[in-house]
């Protein structure tokens, strides 16, 4: 039998090496999807879920701008198990042009209540694991509505993502993966779309797309953007583990495009944007698979004539010596509507921060979420943003070792290395960048964490960038951040352990003048959060990302928040100081 030196990103194999006393495990091998967004924890608490209400008046408050409105949770209250389970994050948001009604999304471990995982507790209206919530008196009040209906078997999986365009530039989006309901078969993306009649808000019919190749590839990651100019485009990228050196989903993630341009009623595709970079790629080759570059968390967006422009994570690289500390931010651009796409460029070289989570992150892995939104108005229409992040220095895992008393079984070391978020601008269609600024003040070289920035460009030209921030830091409340991050063969319990808490809040920085400067950070969560003390029934514990729109002369980000012992989601209206 030939021997495979094959170690994908997508089904790692990690070997232990103990003293004598303990024996060496290695880890189960998992595909990406496996342990995304979704997964079931042991864990049953009963945490302080008080949330916040909503107030009277303008939804940014009253005073001089730039101001921040009152934080709003626009989860219901949670119940742990059995009347439910723990967890709402990875948040996504679309409104209406004029703010007055808005839309959120996230993960939601409800979903993993219904028959299709076995049950066991309430599943409430959550028939699906991906949530929603709407607001239409323009963000004072919102109102949980559950999970999108199930519409011919089609069965949210998270990855949620929702925008807002359509030919009447009404319609409300949410892209999804998705399975069969009573299958649990992949169905690889699925789009909802929907309405706001009479104040309500409708969810109205669903299209679904696969891999051509699925089940022996596999989609993961969806995102989608909409053209807002009445013409019905619209584009979903999304990563594919493709089939691999004879291993089913084993790729290293190839991303892709599907596009529409019915208003959502029909997809084509998919183009291929970045092909699956595992080499060599040869069954017949005892070295198949022994280098592979990941390519993951893509994101589309369009520009004031057509143009598509996609952002993804090039990179580490995975090989039989282990995992690089380097990977690329990439950029593609179509210009023929979606059907063909330029061979993609770096858009900047990072230090990874895939082996540096935040230490009250439950996975045992980051990634390196890029965005981009493009200026369709002003005097910089077209320019094209990019916002990412990267930590200070090269970061390679910690070690595992024997968890000390009282903790039992086996626990990796923290990594306190700081990591700052950027952005940079294109002014012809991405084939030169600017040089990359710092959107706060550099950080130390431990302890301050930056990342999931995402990019807005109001009408008029004023560029909105939200970020989450982490005081990497010993809380005498809490002296050890503990956190289960994997389990490896035989049951045995990977654990992340040290003084270290993360104490998370999100803030927002503006530019007037095209990204050319930004504004001072504005702390926007008005409660700072404990990510080593939230209680979440789902791993990630707090996803992979963050929303944020403009709409009605105001910024609504939208964040996973755990104020409450829980993680809930949360919105706070921004009026910023350019802004009348």
């Amino acid at each position: 039998m030939r021997r495979m030196y094959f170690i994908p990103f997508t089904l790692s194999v990690l070997v232990l090496l103990f003293a004598s006393d303990l024996i060496a495990q290695t880890a189960i091998q998992k595909q990406e999807g496996d342990d995304q967004d979704g997964i079931v924890s042991t864990v049953r608490a009963m945490p302080d879920v008080s949330g916040t209400t909503a107030g009277p008046g303008s939804p940014t408050g009253t005073g001089k701008p730039p101001r921040v409105g009152a934080n709003r949770q626009v989860n219901d209250v949670q119940q742990p198990f059995p009347n439910g389970l723990l967890g709402r994050s990875e948040t996504t948001i679309a409104a209406s042009t004029d703010g007055q009604f808005i839309v959120g999304g996230w993960n939601d471990a409800q979903g993993f209540c219904t028959p299709i995982f076995g049950g066991g507790c309430d599943p409430g209206n959550q028939n699906g694991l991906s949530g929603f919530g709407f607001s239409s008196d323009g963000g004072q009040t919102y109102t949980d509505g559950g999970a999108p209906p199930v519409i011919n078997h089609i069965f949210t999986r998270g990855d949620p993502w929702l925008e807002l365009g359509g030919f009447d530039n009404s319609t409300f989006y949410y892209a999804n993966l998705a399975i069969h309901d009573t299958t649990g078969d992949s169905l690889g993306v699925s789009v909802h779309r929907g309405h706001f009649v009479g104040g309500v808000f409708n969810w109205e019919d669903v299209q679904a797309f696969n891999a051509p190749n699925a089940p022996n590839d596999f989609y993961d990651k969806e995102a989608i953007a909409t053209a807002k100019d009445g013409s019905g485009s619209g584009y979903v990228s999304v990563t594919n583990f493709i089939k691999v050196c004879g291993f089913p989903q084993a790729g290293s993630g190839q991303i892709e495009v599907w596009r529409t341009h019915d208003s959502g009623a029909t997809w084509q595709g998919p183009s291929i944007v970045s092909p699956d970079t595992t080499t060599p790629n040869d069954p017949n080759n005892p070295n198949c698979g022994s280098t592979q570059i990941l390519q993951q968390s893509s994101v589309p967006a369009v520009g004031p004539t057509g143009e598509v422009y996609v952002v993804w994570q090039f990179g580490p690289t995975f090989s039989s010596s282990g995992t690089s500390t380097n990977a690329d931010i990439f950029f593609s651009r179509s210009l023929d509507g979606g059907v063909t796409f330029s061979t993609p460029i770096s858009v900047a070289a990072i230090n990874s921060m895939r082996q540096d989570p935040p230490v009250g992150y439950n996975r045992d892995r980051f990634n390196d979420h890029p965005r981009v939104a493009v200026a369709t108005s002003g005097s910089h229409t077209g320019r094209v943003y990019v916002t990412y992040y990267s930590a200070v220095a090269p970061v390679t895992a910690a070690s595992v070792a024997r968890c000390p008393s009282p903790v039992t079984g086996l626990c990796r070391g923290q990594r306190l290395t700081s990591s700052q978020v950027f952005v940079t601008f294109s002014d012809d269609l991405g084939q030169t960048w600017s040089t990359p600024q710092g959107l706060a003040l550099a950080p130390p070289d431990t302890g301050v964490k930056r990342w999931w920035p995402v990019v807005t460009v109001e009408p008029g030209g004023n560029v909105d960038v939200v970020y989450q921030e982490s005081q990497e830091t010993p809380t005498a409340p809490n002296p050890f951040c503990t956190i289960r991050v994997a389990t490896l063969s035989g049951g045995v319990a990977l654990r992340r352990r040290g003084s270290a808490n993360s104490l998370v809040d999100t803030f927002w920085v503006q530019s007037t003048n095209g990204g050319a400067s930004f504004s001072d950070p504005t702390r926007v969560s008005s409660a700072t959060s404990n990510w080593c003390t939230a209680v979440s029934n789902i791993r990630p514990n707090f996803g992979d990302y963050i929303g944020s729109v403009s709409g009605g002369n105001r910024l609504i980000p939208v964040w996973h928040d755990g104020r409450n012992g829980v993680p809930d989601v949360f919105v706070a209206p921004i009026l910023g100081a350019g802004k009348p």
